[in-house]
């Protein structure tokens, strides 16, 4: 009989150091795993992954402004549309706008190996520095054209018989003015 309370508080005692050793275990694991969380977000707030409030302001690094372009066709009709450029290139519409803008700064008549025209041409005009901006825009916007063509029947109004890029400029510090028109190309198709 005086072996069972014996064995009880010995059980006990060991249940009590198994708990409390299990608790410091716990409490170890969580203050390795929150500290450096806690830390990050007290002193760099910047890093995880990257500051909620820092996505809504605009980069203080950032060139100010943007430069965008707007792609319109002059239909048979009479009518003046606006041509999403995923309606000509499909999955590469997102290059349309890239392609734009660097044919808009002569970008193909800097390259360490000129295609021959580009060459001739600048020889005809004696240096990139003299070529009018978007030497080649009329080009590539008889091109687009022709596709938008492509795609439609031939008899359409809806097709094209001239094409406009559109560049417009936003100074990226308000809203509401994001449409200052810059400049335009046109070619007949």
């Amino acid at each position: 009989m005086t072996s069972e309370p014996l064995n009880a508080s010995r059980n006990n005692s060991t249940t009590r150091h198994a708990e409390r050793r299990l608790l410091r275990r716990y409490v170890v694991l969580s203050v390795g795993l929150f500290a450096p969380l806690v830390l990050s977000f007290v002193f760099i707030r910047n890093v995880y992954p990257v500051a909620v409030w820092k996505v809504m302001l605009l980069d203080p690094e950032a060139p100010r402004g943007r430069t965008y372009f707007i792609l319109r066709g002059e239909t048979v009709g009479g009518e003046t549309i606006d041509i999403p450029p995923i309606n000509l290139m499909g999955g590469m519409y997102g290059r349309t706008w890239w392609m734009a803008g660097a044919t808009a700064a002569n970008s193909s008549f800097k390259l360490g190996s000129l295609h021959p025209e580009n060459a001739r041409m600048l020889a005809e005009v004696g240096g990139v520095e003299r070529l009018p901006r978007g030497a080649r825009l009329p080009e590539l916007i008889r091109v687009w054209g022709d596709i938008y063509n492509e795609r439609q029947p031939a008899g359409s109004p809806r097709r094209l018989k001239a094409m406009r890029l559109d560049a417009y400029r936003w100074d990226g510090v308000r809203f509401d003015d994001y449409e200052q028109f810059v400049e335009s190309w046109r070619a007949e198709l």
